[in-house]
C-alpha cells in the first residue's frame, strides 16, 4: 500500500471547541487526529499517507448539514480535484 494516500471523515456530537483545550475534561487537550492516533498508525503501518481529516462537529444537538455538505465538497475538491459529481 506504499503510495497509497488515506483520509479520515468523522463526525461527532462534541463541538470543535472540545478539542485542542486543555480546560476541556473529556478530551483533555486532544485533537481529533490525537484520538485516531491508532487508526492512523494501522494505515501507517502499510505505508500509507495521510491527507487532512475531515470533521463535522456538533452534529445532533446543533446541525449544520448545509455548511457541512459545502466544507465537504470544498475538501473533496481540494484533495482529489473532484468535478464528476453533484451534492
Amino acid at each position: 500500500m506504499k503510495g497509497k494516500k488515506y483520509l479520515l471523515s468523522l463526525t461527532f456530537n462534541a463541538p470543535k471547541e472540545a478539542f485542542d483545550d486543555q480546560d476541556q475534561y473529556l478530551f483533555q487537550s486532544k485533537s481529533v487526529d490525537d484520538l485516531f492516533f491508532p487508526m492512523h498508525m494501522n494505515f501507517r503501518f502499510f505505508g500509507m499517507e495521510a491527507m487532512q481529516t475531515f470533521v463535522c462537529h456538533d452534529v445532533m444537538k446543533n446541525p449544520d448539514i448545509e455548511n457541512d455538505l459545502k466544507r465537504f465538497d470544498a475538501h473533496l475538491n481540494e484533495h482529489f480535484q473532484v468535478t464528476d459529481y453533484a451534492i
